[in-house]
C-alpha cells in the first residue's frame, strides 16, 4: 500500500516510488518493496485518441458537470453509420524506472443512454502488446463504474492503458472515460 508523500496535477507517488527511483539513479539505499500508484484525473490532457473510421467516429477530451474530478473526461462515439469492423481508442501512457513484478490500470466509464461496449487494456507502450485486457459492455449513464485490469503477461516499464470502443452499425456507441491509473507492484 503505498504512503502518499505529493500529488501534482493529479500524479501521485508512494515512498517506494521515491525509493526506487533512488535505486535506479546509484543511490546507497536499498529499493523498498511496495506498490506505487499513478493517477492522472485527465486535467492536464496527455491522452491520445485514434479511430479506424474518423469520418464516423472519435474521440475528444471535454468538460463535463459529472466528470469524477474535477472537470474533465474523454468522450469516445461511434455513429450509426460505422462499419462493423470499425473501432477507436482512447490511450494515456504511463512511466516507471523498474521493470515491476506485477501491475494493473483502471479507469472509470459511465455511458449516457446508447449502446457500449469494448474493452480495457494495458498494453506495453514500447511494442504495443497486450500485458492484460477485460472487457465491458452496456455501461449506464446513472453512475461511474471503475474498471480494472491485472496483467496476463510480463509487465513493462513503459504501459499505456487504452480503452476501445466498438461499433454497431445502425446504432449509436458512445462512453465517457475518466480517471486513469496505473498500479505497479515491486
Amino acid at each position: 500500500m503505498p504512503i502518499i508523500t505529493s500529488t501534482k496535477n493529479g500524479v501521485r507517488m508512494g515512498f517506494a516510488a521515491l525509493a526506487i527511483i533512488g535505486s535506479s539513479l546509484g543511490s546507497a539505499h536499498d529499493a523498498m518493496a511496495g506498490t506505487v500508484t499513478i493517477s492522472d484525473n485527465l486535467e492536464s490532457g496527455g491522452c491520445g485518441f485514434w479511430a479506424s473510421n474518423s469520418a464516423e467516429g472519435g474521440g475528444f477530451s471535454t468538460t463535463w458537470s459529472s466528470a469524477r474530478s474535477p472537470s474533465t473526461i474523454a468522450y469516445l462515439y461511434y455513429s450509426p453509420s460505422a462499419g462493423a469492423s470499425d473501432w477507436l481508442q482512447f490511450y494515456k501512457a504511463f512511466t516507471t524506472t523498474v521493470i515491476p513484478t506485477s501491475c494493473s490500470a483502471s479507469v472509470w466509464l459511465r455511458g449516457n443512454g446508447f449502446a457500449n461496449h469494448g474493452s480495457v487494456e494495458m498494453i506495453d507502450t514500447a511494442s504495443w502488446t497486450y500485458i492484460g485486457s477485460t472487457p465491458y459492455s452496456g455501461v449506464g449513464a446513472a453512475a461511474w463504474v471503475k474498471y480494472t485490469v491485472n496483467n496476463t503477461y510480463a509487465c513493462t516499464k513503459n504501459i499505456t492503458v487504452r480503452v476501445t470502443l466498438g461499433t454497431q452499425p445502425g446504432a449509436w456507441e458512445q462512453v465517457y472515460v475518466d480517471d486513469a491509473s496505473i498500479s505497479w507492484n515491486f
